[in-house]
């Protein structure tokens, strides 16, 4: 069988050229019926072999909302991309796939075979494109950027000498910092509501896993980003150990997930509801729970500087009269806010009352004084003597 036979198995049938982009990606992506989802699906991860039946539309609702929330966005340039319906795009992530070990300059022109009206810049744009919405990487080469981006989105460069294997892994290289020689311990109550309330984080959410768990702001006004398409992880770990995302990156991804999302928690399912992101999906395999952040390896670093925030002194007001984790400080804090209340209170009114009583007190030595005038004074004193007749 020939491979555009094998994947037309898997694609969505015949759509027209302008099918990738348009605007109407989100909500027609989304209202897909079951077999058009899970032929999408299976493009993306073909060792699921997922089928109608086990398909579960509300764990893929945010991903497909993140496909047509992309694919809107690049409307307005489809022209400046080869691909241009998803039989295209899929084949381009089968080709990606096969030949992980090909370096993109090596890929560009086996591409371009598919592609006779299109140029390399054209080709290399929708490859990277594929790579986004396939591996969840932001990988957006600087010489090749086209439509609107977020400024606080890294950026990933795809080297022409590199291979997409190596591009993948050099995103997830430990680095020995500062923080390397600190262990903390994570308890139960390390959760992301727990950071969002008492540390009064902002939590942004990410598509791309190069920026999951980066830590930005000044002290007060920080923000945290989370990657939100824990369904792509667990379809990659799914797959065979020679995946392209390396598994131990996948494991520790979905670690960071479980500790901060705790599943049953009412707090973190109220917060995720508001959120509209969905993180009930079960991994492949168990992972146990983290209990220290020297069990992490990958986000080691970003570990210890949320259990540092978290574990350590308020760093604003707000922060302080909020902060519970202490209980016998908060209350004593309080205690002391309602008592310096209460003293300022009490000590105003008695000052209004003898301020009254003062007052009182001056009309009535004014009106004495000037009687004893009037009586000292043989001529009586106009305006003032006459008032006392």
């Amino acid at each position: 069988m020939s491979e555009d036979s094998t994947m037309a198995s898997l694609v969505v049938p015949q759509p027209c050229r302008e099918d990738l982009f348009s605007k109407s990606s989100p909500t027609r992506l989304l209202n897909m019926d079951k077999d058009s989802k899970c032929r999408l699906i299976n493009a993306f991860w073909p060792h699921l072999r997922l089928t109608p039946p086990d398909l579960i539309d509300e764990e893929y609702s945010d991903f497909f909302y993140f496909l047509g929330k992309t694919l809107l966005s690049l409307y307005p340039h489809l022209e400046k991309f080869a691909a241009r319906d998803l039989p295209d795009l899929f084949l381009d992530i089968h080709t990606l796939r096969d030949r992980r070990h090909s370096t993109k300059q090596e890929l560009i022109p086996e591409l371009r075979q598919r592609y006779s009206d299109s140029s390399d810049s054209d080709v290399a744009r929708s490859m990277e494109l594929a790579v986004r919405l396939w591996l969840g990487i932001n990988v957006c080469s600087r010489q090749l950027i086209v439509g609107p981006r977020n400024g606080r989105d890294s950026l990933v460069e795809w080297a022409d000498a590199h291979t997409l294997d190596q591009m993948v892994r050099s995103q997830f290289v430990p680095h020995q910092t500062r923080w390397s020689s600190r262990n903390s311990p994570l308890d139960d109550s390390f959760t992301v509501v727990n950071l969002k309330s008492i540390c009064r984080l902002n939590i942004r959410w990410t598509d791309s896993l190069v920026d999951h768990l980066k830590l930005e702001g000044p002290r007060g006004h920080r923000s945290l980003t989370i990657y939100r398409h824990k369904i792509s992880l667990i379809n990659h770990r799914k797959g065979s150990d020679s995946t392209i995302m390396p598994p131990d990156v996948l494991d520790e991804a979905l670690r960071t997930l479980d500790l901060l999302f705790p599943f049953g928690d009412p707090k973190t399912e109220a917060f995720l509801k508001d959120e509209k992101v969905q993180f009930w999906a079960v991994a492949p395999r168990e992972l146990p729970r983290a209990t220290e952040t020297d069990d992490f390896h990958h986000w080691r670093n970003n570990m210890v500087a949320l259990a540092s925030l978290f574990n350590g002194p308020p760093e604003t007001i707000v922060q302080t009269l909020l902060d519970t984790r202490n209980l016998p400080q908060f209350a004593t804090l309080w205690v002391a806010i309602f008592g310096v209340f209460l003293l300022t209170i009490l000590f105003g009114i008695l000052t209004t009352v003898f301020s009254i009583k003062q007052y009182r007190i001056a009309i009535k030595s004014y009106e004495l004084s000037l009687a004893m005038a009037c009586q000292q004074t043989a001529t009586p004193l106009p305006l003032f003597c006459t008032k006392l007749d």
